[in-house]
């Protein structure tokens, strides 16, 4: 029992660490009598692969510059999570194209990174400067 414990918090740990939310039912899941412990493994898998594909890094200021931090799934109102408003430059590090958005909700003016593509300064486009408010993945 006490191993079935250590390997839930281990990942729920690791989910929010990817920024991914467990299912709800994640928590009061256990293996049966004739199952293994393979099933919660293949969970943080997912969440790992998931992770992979969708990764942007955004930074405060232009040219990768000053405080940053990595997005790993949509944001409708960056608000939220304090970068309202405050992205300047971004690199698009996994495999699926993201449109950071000038509104929250996926409106307004926007810049699309593809696979690999990077943006050393939002405000060489019109009304993106210090505008983000949403950030989209499409894959």
């Amino acid at each position: 029992m006490r191993i079935r414990l250590i390997a839930a918090v281990g990942a729920a740990a690791t989910a929010l660490t990817l920024g991914a939310a467990l299912p709800a039912s994640a928590s009061n899941a256990q293996p049966s009598a004739g199952g293994s412990h393979a099933v919660a493994a293949h969970h943080t898998a997912d969440l790992g692969a998931l992770a992979a594909k969708r990764k942007v890094k955004v930074y405060q200021d232009a040219k990768y510059d000053n405080r940053r931090t990595v997005f790993t799934s949509n944001r409708r109102d960056l608000d939220n999570d304090g970068w309202d408003n405050t992205i300047s430059s971004a690199e698009n590090l996994g495999k699926c194209k993201v449109k950071l958005f000038q509104h929250a909700g996926y409106h307004g003016a926007r810049i699309t990174l593809e696979r690999g593509e990077r943006e050393p300064h939002f405000g060489d486009h019109s009304g993106m400067h210090d505008s983000t408010s949403s950030i989209k993945f499409y894959c």
